[in-house]
Parts: C-alpha cells; sequence; structure tokens
C-alpha cells in the first residue's frame, strides 16, 4: 500500500509541473512585435459606460482600431469638446 501511494503522489507531482509550466511558458511568451508605421498620434476620449472611468488615448493602433476595455466591456467614445 505504501509503494501504491509513492506512485500515486509521484503522478500528481509530475502532473502539476507539466501543468505549471505550461502556463509559466505562455505567460512569459512576450506579446508580438507592433509595427512603428501602425501606430499614429491621435486624440480620442473613453468613457466606461459602468463605472465612468475615462481615459484620453493618445496613440493608437491603425490595424487594430478597438476602443479599450474596461469593467471587462468596451468603452464608448466620447466626442471632441
Amino acid at each position: 500500500m505504501t509503494l501504491l501511494n509513492i506512485l500515486i503522489a509521484v503522478a500528481i507531482g509530475l502532473v502539476t509541473w507539466t501543468v505549471l509550466m505550461a502556463v509559466i511558458r505562455a505567460v512569459a511568451n512576450p506579446p508580438p512585435a507592433v509595427d512603428p508605421e501602425d501606430v499614429v498620434e491621435t486624440r480620442r476620449r473613453f468613457r466606461c459606460s459602468l463605472c465612468g472611468t475615462q481615459v484620453t488615448m493618445t496613440v493608437t493602433n491603425v490595424a487594430e482600431p478597438k476602443p479599450p476595455r474596461h469593467c471587462r466591456e468596451e468603452m464608448d467614445e466620447v466626442p471632441a469638446d
């Protein structure tokens, strides 16, 4: 019975180690590089519809012009004053 307990503990340890190392490797990879030509200056303001937080965006990526996210929702663009 003791040998079986040791084998089970080792198996659980190996599975845990493998899963944790895979998670660490996934998190440790840097995001893809952004082409400097795709970044342009802008002056856009956004507001979170849930909590009211406002953000002013001064540069944006023309390849992916999605609004920022806050409170797990996309922010609404505020018209310029």
